[in-house]
């Protein structure tokens, strides 16, 4: 009875995402209640083992340590908690036996392209009425990265499906969402999908036999690209990018134009790290400076200085600031074990191969976009629990064999 509950709501908490990110962290937090009582109840403590599990809880108790020590910030420990919370999300499909989450991630890709024509439609309607890009909550960031299991269900769909129309129907799908992600054209998402379609490229092209077919699936891969060129060349982002390049050259300062201001905030990290040198205060260099906003931001030139409320540069510097040395290395160990955990997939070719590789896909859409930013926002939740379903069916696969 648990299990069934367990598996509505983390169901109900896939399809919440793309509505409402208050109802998407209510079911979460039922889950969580659920997924503990079982763990209580049952003591499934080998709930815990897992590629992924040292990382994340590693890196949580080293930002936990830094915030205690060194935070000022009063308003960030919300977030903080928020991110203690919902990253035990990935634990949660680990208490369901294999078939329920076998069932779990056939229902999410079933229902992702219905949920991707929703959001498309939202952000369509928003930009051609009133010329915003918009989701349904949240920034444009959120966009590509809800998007992202839409595509690649689709995608999957596609070429698992019988008959042309079906086929047809879902690469149409598949074009949508993918235009419609890159509408807002945030850089790290947009890189994210290309990370996204070699991986599902390369599982797709290996498991096609006939060279008609992978002359085929070459040429579409050669028109998508092509396709995709043409249309980052005309979007206005890209065009204003070009002509900075073109009148102010390729310096220290276009780049930190083209990069959002994260040049200036990665040197304002170098200022800290010097002043905690000189300072002597090496327990920050090894577990950081606490989450989120630091008042360590006077050292920014103004504005930045005054509209930063989050240091936020690119991962490596970003999580060495918010969590020290240890807190990078966390992280840097939590890409391996992501890219292990697709390694072996890839390895064990089994009838799921297809479908563990869509999920992957669009995880890793997730991943590389934290490259470029903080490694925490809400939506990780919805990602850590499709990595964590891919390793239970891998682990499925390798006690049949």
């Amino acid at each position: 009875m648990e299990r069934k509950l367990l598996f509505y709501l983390l169901f109900a908490s896939f399809v919440s995402a793309y509505l409402s990110i208050t109802v998407f962290q209510g079911f979460l937090t039922l889950a969580f209640a659920v997924w503990l009582f079982i763990l209580l109840k049952e003591r499934r403590f080998e709930t815990f083992r897992g590629r992924l599990t040292v990382p994340l809880l590693g890196h949580l108790a080293v930002l936990d340590l830094s915030s205690a020590l060194f935070l000022r910030v009063s308003e960030q420990w919300r977030r903080l908690v928020e991110q203690n919370f919902f990253t035990l999300s990935y634990f949660f499909p680990k208490v369901l036996d294999p078939e329920g989450v076998l069932k779990l991630l056939r229902w999410t890709l079933a229902a992702a392209p219905l949920l991707g024509l929703l959001l498309s439609a939202k952000v369509w309607v928003s930009f051609l009425v009133y010329g915003e890009i918009k989701a349904f909550w949240g920034g444009k960031f959120v966009i590509g990265n809800l998007l992202a299991l839409p595509f690649f269900a689709s995608l999957y769909f596609a070429l698992t499906g019988e008959g042309l129309w079906r086929k047809v129907l879902f690469s149409g799908g598949a074009a949508l969402f993918l235009w419609t992600a890159f509408l807002p054209f945030e850089r790290s998402v947009v890189l994210g999908f290309l990370a996204g379609l070699l991986l599902f490229g390369a599982a797709a092209f290996s498991l096609l036999k006939d060279r008609r077919a992978r002359a085929a699936l070459l040429a579409g891969g050669l028109l998508l690209a092509a396709a995709g060129t043409a249309a980052a060349l005309q979007n206005p982002k890209v065009e204003y990018w070009i002509k900075l390049v073109e009148s102010r050259g390729l310096n220290a300062e276009t780049l930190n134009a083209l990069s959002s201001q994260r040049v200036v905030i990665a040197e304002g990290a170098l200022e800290l790290v010097e002043r905690a040198l000189e300072e002597g205060d090496y327990l920050k260099l090894l577990i950081g400076w606490g989450y989120g906003p630091q008042k360590q931001y006077e050292n920014l030139p103004p504005p930045l200085n005054r509209i930063i409320n989050e240091y936020e540069s690119f991962l490596p510097i970003t999580e060495f600031v918010n969590g020290g040395l240890l807190g990078l290395l966390f992280v840097v160990w939590f890409y391996l074990a992501a890219a292990r955990l697709t390694r072996e997939t890839f390895k064990r070719r089994d009838e799921l191969f297809l479908l563990k590789v869509s999920v992957l896909s669009a995880a890793w859409v997730n991943l590389v976009y934290h490259l470029f930013t903080l490694f925490w926002v809400p939506l990780n939740a919805l990602f850590f629990v499709l990595l964590a379903a891919v390793e239970v069916l891998n682990q499925r696969g390798r006690e049949k064999t």
